[in-house]
């Protein structure tokens, strides 16, 4: 029997028609606003099947200057998760925005906003801002989690986030933690993703908070996994498919590596899980970062006009203590790297990291160059330890915290004296302990 072809104006139309069949599309999780450049933002939404998802925005008080992202179906093999891009921004700008679900407004009781980065140079002195920062968020999921234990709790430290207004928030890894019944298949750790997203304290967090996020041990797979563990294809798919970063595909030897740049600030992102070897008898072989992504780093860092340049990773740079989670735990690659950086007399160095159940701060005092600090970022909602149980020599006197924990980064003053302060907060928001440094004691500009 002989089948008539599909008209061409019935092939296009088809997916809506059968769209126009299901239930009405529902939201499951978001939006959220990824990564946020002068130019263009990534928007991301999960609905509970298949939707045609489409964003409109517009600058605060100009809706007549509204303008929509393209439009795209959600689809199985993606979770049902879409990223799309707003573009056509412009610099230092505030834009209000709609999500659309098979063309629909979403009825949302949030703000959804986001703010562009202001391109002041040159024009007018740096802008003061506010970077948060924060890891280890663990959303309880009963079957599955460990018997008699609850592991995470004070939720609201979502809300005491939001209140401190940052321009945008860094993931510092354990951002989810895969359960055993996770590591072994893709879907699997799509459905923990799934799990963690719908948080509801979450959803007013990122829909208004622009998200870069990195990964540590729980992100990846099993305690030790590294780039030999089977599963690290699906981990990173999974991970590209709920964080939209910037600079994806940039390189794969870069793995999930990227920078963001938000006033005279800029961030160099570092995946610690990817190219992580510590499998080696002679230690001169074990890596963290690899090659590529340690020589992208220091040239980065060389080519870099900005005042302050801060180095973010999901387990401690600088903490000398022993701990294969620690970058310590390839030694040589890491004191290469450091060495590498004081030749280069690169300037303005702050180090940022989680993947830690406790919080601290680090001072390494170098020979012939300034003083480098570190904030380690403890768990968000997850259990944190009672005792650090390891010896960091290095650690700052009383920044030692452990109960669920965020920190800040905020960067101030007038362009001839800026500051960079980092303070860290308790689940309430109750400060526990700040610190200041002068960008003229971090090296010559």
């Amino acid at each position: 029997m002989s089948h008539r072809p599909i008209p061409v104006f019935l092939a296009l139309l088809l997916p809506l028609l059968l769209l126009g069949t299901h239930a009405q599309a529902q939201l499951q999780s978001g939006p959220l606003v990824g990564y946020v450049d002068m130019r263009e933002a990534a928007l991301w939404a999960q609905t509970d099947s298949a939707t045609l998802v489409q964003f409109a925005y517009w600058p605060e008080g100009q809706p007549d200057q509204r303008a929509t992202t393209p439009s795209a179906l959600t689809r199985q093999e993606d979770d049902y998760a879409v990223t799309l891009i707003a573009g056509g921004l412009q610099p230092g700008t505030k834009y209000l925005y709609e999500l659309l679900l098979d063309g629909k407004k979403a009825a949302l009781d949030y703000d959804t906003s986001f703010s562009t980065p202001p391109d002041y140079r040159d024009r007018t002195p740096p802008p003061d801002f506010t970077v948060a920062l924060g890891g280890g968020n663990y959303v309880n999921d009963k079957p599955f989690d460990p018997p008699n234990r609850i592991p995470g709790d004070s939720y609201h430290i979502m809300l005491a986030i939001m209140a401190k207004n940052p321009a945008f928030m860094l993931w510092l890894g354990n951002n989810i933690t895969l359960r055993e019944a996770d590591w072994g298949s893709k879907s699997g750790m799509l459905a923990r993703y799934h799990h963690n997203r719908a948080l509801p304290e979450l959803q007013p967090l990122v829909a208004s908070v622009p998200s870069v996020a990195t990964w540590s041990t729980h992100d990846f797979g099993p305690e030790g996994a590294d780039r030999y563990f089977l599963g690290r294809n699906h981990a990173r798919e999974a991970f590209r498919t709920y964080w939209p970063n910037p600079q994806y595909g940039l390189d794969e030897d870069l793995g999930l590596a990227c920078s963001v740049r938000w006033g005279d600030a800029e961030f160099f992102v570092l995946d610690d899980r990817s190219f992580r070897d510590l499998t080696p008898l002679t230690a001169e072989r074990r890596q963290i970062l690899g090659e590529a992504q340690a020589r992208w780093l220091l040239q980065s860092l060389r080519k870099s006009t900005a005042t302050f340049k801060v180095i973010v990773m999901g387990s401690p740079f600088l903490n000398p203590a022993e701990h294969p989670d620690h970058y310590t735990a390839a030694t040589q690659e890491r004191d290469k790297l450091l060495q590498q950086i004081t030749w280069a007399e690169i300037s303005g160095l702050f180090f940022v990291s989680g993947g830690k159940d406790f919080g601290e701060l680090t001072k390494v005092v170098r020979a012939s160059a300034p003083d480098v600090y570190e904030v380690t970022v403890g768990p968000m909602t997850g259990r944190p330890s009672e005792d650090t149980g390891e010896l960091n020599y290095f650690r700052v006197p009383n920044t030692t915290v452990f109960e669920r924990q965020f920190a800040t980064l905020r960067f101030h003053g007038p362009e001839d004296a800026r500051q960079l302060t980092t303070t860290l907060y308790n689940a309430d928001g109750i400060e526990q302990w700040s610190r200041t440094f002068n960008r003229s004691d971090m090296g010559a500009q």
